[in-house]
Order: structure tokens, then sequence, then C-alpha cells
């Protein structure tokens, strides 16, 4: 009687005391963060408690939300996740860049992470990473490994924007591909490039480039028939009198150098050269400094706000076509940017987002994970975290907490992503032939 009291005891108790709370740790792209951190949001119900934050020395940077590159959120998910019931999970997230996101997810690489005070840190490993590339054109395919595989979660525009000085730059309102290609090379390009003027030659337009972690530079690399390891020349702009006197102008070339937060442990230093962030590159380009002549790629959601500029007034053409119809009119858009060139092929600087997950328990693989895969699941199954956040539709009106949600709800403001189910046109790899 007295056992059968203690075991009645013992579940009674079970039965009431709250479940141990989960974690969820993201890493990954840096283009695609405001869309992760959006859908994220609608993961949990009301109230969701959200702290938000970032240091250099962690990686993250001082973007406001839903920008911003490093946050933590807990709470009690929507019963449409039912693999965790009552089950409180707080997710913390730091966008270091795609390829590194995707190298750290399959290397168990500890970064340090908020934790759920949003005030402290804690050392990790991440659990998934979105990526603006493909694993497979990355030094790190999940096709090579035994317990992480990769889904689509969205399509992600890409755009060139220019520094916003005015004057000569005036002149520059499309690029080439064999512009682009000789900037990635070189580095910089001859003004007459654009303008058609010899006078023109021997003044520079520079390329402000990203660090080789970065998915962002991946997919312009390879629209441009470049390898991930292409050897080119870097500058920045450097806002150093004695440098610029030196150089002859505010650019000037880099080796092993960085611009952005460099954090967990100088980790970015090991990218090589360039910008950390697209809103490094952004921030670069709305320096209103004569001789502030440069040209970057960045995701349209980076290239949104440059400067005191309306929106995406730095956008500039990509072979004669723009990415939304509405032409050079996107400049100052606060409405519906409809994507039918990049739907129909006809703009091409455009990849796939993806998320890289593991398949097997979490914890089989780094001991400092509490999910299983059962609760993580994948796109392809309901009641999961991924099985809500990553599900692709069909059409019509996306289930809340999802990405294609997300996207969906800020298309009459101006949508910074594609859902996948939107296009006619697709292609088998970042690059790659573009089938209407």
């Amino acid at each position: 009687m007295k056992k059968h009291l203690i075991l009645t005891l013992a579940a009674s108790l079970a039965a009431v005391l709250p479940s141990k709370a989960l974690d969820l740790y993201i890493t990954g792209s840096t283009a695609f963060r405001a869309n992760v951190t959006t859908a994220c949001s609608n993961l949990f119900d009301s109230p969701i408690i959200n702290y938000y934050g970032g240091t250099s020395a962690t990686g993250g940077d001082g973007k406001a939300y839903p920008k911003a590159a490093q946050w933590v959120m807990s709470g009690t998910v929507s019963n449409t996740i039912s693999a965790l019931g009552q089950t409180p999970l707080t997710i913390h997230a730091l966008f270091t860049g795609s390829i590194q996101g995707i190298q750290t997810v399959e290397a168990g690489t500890k970064l340090l992470f908020l934790a759920a005070d949003g005030v402290t840190t804690l050392t990790n490993t991440p659990t998934i990473a979105f990526s603006d590339a493909s694993s497979s054109v990355t030094p790190y395919p999940v096709s090579g490994t035994a317990y992480y595989a990769e889904e689509k979660v969205a399509v992600q525009p890409f755009v060139f924007a220019k520094s916003i000085i005015g004057g000569v730059m005036n002149n520059v309102t499309n690029i080439t591909s064999g512009e682009a290609q000789f900037m990635i090379k070189s580095g910089r390009i001859n003004l007459s490039a654009f303008t058609g003027n010899t006078a023109d030659h021997g003044t520079y337009v520079y390329t402000a480039e990203r660090t080789k972690d970065s998915g962002t530079r991946l997919t312009f690399f390879k629209e441009e028939g470049f390898p991930y390891n292409q050897n080119i020349s870097t500058y920045v702009l450097d806002l150093n009198t004695a440098d610029s006197t030196t150089y002859g102008t505010w650019f000037k070339p880099t080796t092993n150098y960085v611009v952005g937060p460099v954090g967990n442990g100088g980790a970015n230093l090991n990218w090589g050269n360039g910008y950390v962030g697209g809103g490094d590159i952004a921030t670069a380009l709305a320096t209103n400094l004569s001789g502030n002549m440069a040209v970057g790629a960045l995701s349209i959601s980076d290239a949104k706000s440059i400067g005191t500029t309306a929106n995406w007034a730095q956008v500039i053409a990509y072979n004669g076509v723009w990415p939304t119809v509405a032409g050079p009119g996107i400049a100052g858009n606060t409405g519906t940017n409809d994507f039918t060139p990049i739907l129909t092929g006809k703009y091409s600087f455009w990849g796939y987002e993806v998320v890289v997950y593991p398949t097997v328990d979490p914890s089989t693989i780094s001991s400092d994970q509490n999910l299983t895969a059962a609760e993580l699941g994948n796109g392809r199954t309901p009641g999961t975290i991924l099985g809500v956040l990553d599900v692709l539709g069909s059409g019509g009106t996306p289930a809340l907490g999802s990405l294609e949600h997300e996207i969906w709800a800020s298309e009459p403001t101006g949508a910074t992503a594609i859902r996948i189910s939107d296009m006619s046109a697709s292609r088998s790899a970042p690059g790659g032939t573009i089938t209407p």
C-alpha cells in the first residue's frame, strides 16, 4: 500500500511540476535575420519575453529589432507545435553569416549566445543555421555528413547598391556581368566603365565586399561564374586621414582586416578580408564623404534603407534588369514589391534560402543540446518546431509562425523575400541555369 501511495504521489507531482525548458540555438544568415526573427516571434503564445542586444565581443551588432544580429526569446510555444506540448522554449540567435553558420553547426563549434535574461552570455553549440546559399556550393556540404540535412525555405533576392554621394555616382545606374566580374577580381573599376567618358579613366569605383563566410558574397561569386575561393583584391572605406593621404583615396587595400563585429574570440578574422555583415556595407555606402564611390552586393533587405534616403534609393539595375516591376521606381517604394522579374527568371541575382539542421537527436551530437529530433523535426513533420517554422505551402494564407507567413504578411509594405510557391522560375544552385 505504501509503495502504491508513493508511486501515486510521484505521478501527481510529475503532472503539476513544470517541464524542463528546451532551447533552440540559431545561427547563420545575416541577410535573412529579420525574416527569421519575426517568424520566430510568432511561434510563441502571448506573453512573449524578448530580449535584444548584441556586442562586438559576441559577434552581434547594434541593429534594432527585428534586424538585431543577436537576441533571445522565451515563452510557451503555440499549440501548433504539438511536439512540445506546454514545455517552455527559449530561442537563442546569433547571426554570424551563412557559410560560417553552416560550418559551426556541422563542426559543433561553440559560440557566445545570449542567455534567457538577455544580459549574460552562455557558451553553446548552435542547433541550426540559415544560409543564403546551398551547402552544396560551400566547403561544408551536408551531403558529406552523417547527421545533417538541409531544406529550402524561401527565395532571397539580391541587388547592387551604390554609395549616396550623388555627383558622378548619379551616372552609375546599371552594372553588367562584365563589370561585376572585373570588380570582384580587382576590387575596383574605372568610373569610365559606367560613364563612357575617357576623362573618368583613373577615377575608381570600389567594390564593398563581404568576408568569405557571407552567403551574399558566395551567391554573387556564383552568379558571375567564380568559385568560393576566388582570389580577389579587397578595399574598405577608411576614414583615417593619414591612410587616405598614403593611398590617395578614402579606400585602402586590406590584409587580415574586417569591418564589423569581430566576435567570438576573433572568429570573423578567420574568414578573410572585408565587411562582416550586409549592414556594415550599407553603413559604408551611407557615409556622405566626397570620394566615397562604391558599389556593393546586398540582400534586398540590407539595401532597403541606406543612409537617410528613401527605400531602395541606392539600388541599381543588373544587366539592364531591375528586381521588381517598378524598375527605377523601386527608389522610394513604400508598398508591395512585385518581384515578377525574379519569379519569371528575367532577373537572375537571387538564390534559395536554406536551413541546415540535425537529423538525429541534437544531444547525441553535442551534450549542450536538449531538443530531440522529434521535437525539432523538419519542414515535412507537422507539429515540430521546423514543421511550423519551415513548412512550405502552395499559396493562400500561410500558417502563423512560419517563414512563409512572415513573408506573406510583409508583402503590402515591401517583402524582402519570396515564397517558393510564388516562383515560376527555378534553379539547382546559386548561379545555376534558370529554368522558367
